[in-house]
């Protein structure tokens, strides 16, 4: 599959991502590409505590926060730097031109499993971050990754209870076998 795309066009977030290999989680870095339409969101507040996430900007206006700094808006050709352990966010910055990005994460871990396995769950369910029809399998996907990917500003135990929760239930119900095991 060397050379091959793996497209995921979630419609309800305004998103599509573009990856240029396979999952790999003993790989340096996982880099991708991410289309957001004009004025998508992007995710909630997260930190990645084991890697480093580099956007780039390759069209369009990124709007990058860090909790605790100045928000920072940045153009075409300017980069985004989050270390580990930052609670972090970003958004397209404007209403009427998508923005493109190159993401990297360094190491890979299992971010793309992690990326590959939400977006597949968002695309056969036609859901969004915020639908509740697809919450237990997203709870479980983030349940696997908990110790690269965790919720921004939640205490631990609380989404530890919370994302377990879910975890159990998905399992419980068959909702989580439609999602692929993680690789070693």
């Amino acid at each position: 599959m060397l050379g091959e795309k793996i497209v995921y066009d979630i419609v309800k977030e305004g998103e599509k991502l573009v990856f240029h290999s396979m999952p790999d989680s003993k790989a340096n870095m996982v880099e991708f590409d991410c289309v957001f339409a004009p004025g998508a969101k992007g995710p909630g507040f997260h930190v990645h505590p084991k890697q480093t996430e580099t956007f780039y900007v390759v069209a369009g206006k990124m709007i990058g926060r860090i909790k605790g700094q100045k928000e920072k808006v940045l153009q075409q050709g300017e980069t985004f730097i989050v270390p580990p352990g930052a609670i972090h966010t970003f958004s397209n910055a404007s209403k009427d031109q998508p923005l493109e990005t190159r993401i990297t994460l360094e190491p890979a871990l299992h971010f793309q499993w992690f990326m590959t396995e939400s977006a597949k769950v968002a695309v056969e369910k036609n859901c969004s971050r915020n639908d509740l029809t697809c919450l237990p399998e997203m709870g479980y996907i983030m349940w696997q990754c908990r110790d690269e990917q965790r919720i921004g500003g939640m205490p631990i135990f609380v989404e530890n209870l919370l994302l377990g929760t879910l975890a159990l239930f998905a399992k419980i119900t068959g909702r989580a076998k439609s999602i692929a095991p993680k690789a070693n």
